[in-house]
């Protein structure tokens, strides 16, 4: 288990009244006296889709923090209402222009290191695209790439260099 903090609601979302502390379920949860609603931290969840083509792994250079100017695999976070498979076809299609076909579940990993999500929920997917140009999605990324398993441009999330790493070892 991470050792992160929640945020910190000090008011009830509902009817702004100003939380207390109780314990539930063994933890010290905070919930409003006038209203009965109990603060369940969640995590967000997230996707990454792991293109392989010709020994070669599609990535996406960050135009934006956190990691500005580090390489990832293409992806983002599941919209509410969405299924992760679903997260995957838009995010893939929103910073590659690629369309995934065939999509299989490969790992989930916690992420350590996303400030804006601690302890994020990241499902990586093997994806094989349909034919098609590469663009990607000027507002997120500088730039999307091919690039070799064995000369790869500098990752920035722990998370995908653990893929990574996985992936070389089982080359």
């Amino acid at each position: 288990m991470l050792k992160i903090q929640p945020p910190k609601y000090e008011y009830c979302p509902f009817c702004k009244t100003k939380l207390l502390a109780k314990v539930d379920d063994d933890r010290s949860r905070k919930y409003c006296p006038s209203c009965g609603w109990i603060y369940y931290p969640q995590v967000f969840d997230s996707v990454a889709a792991i293109i392989i083509k010709n020994n070669k792994m599609l990535l996406v250079e960050r135009g934006r923090e956190p990691y500005k100017n580090t390489w990832m695999f293409p992806g983002g976070f599941v919209e509410y209402g969405e299924h992760p498979e679903e997260t995957l076809r838009r995010e893939v299609k929103e910073e590659t222009g690629l369309k995934a076909e065939k999509i299989s579940f490969f790992k989930i990993v916690q992420s350590v290191d996303d400030p804006r999500a601690p302890g994020n929920l990241i499902f990586f997917y093997q994806v094989k695209p349909y034919e098609g140009s590469i663009k990607t999605d000027e507002k997120e990324n500088v730039a999307v790439n091919w690039f070799s398993l064995d000369r790869l441009p500098k990752i920035g999330w722990k998370s995908h260099k653990y893929i990574i790493k996985a992936l070389k070892k089982d080359k």
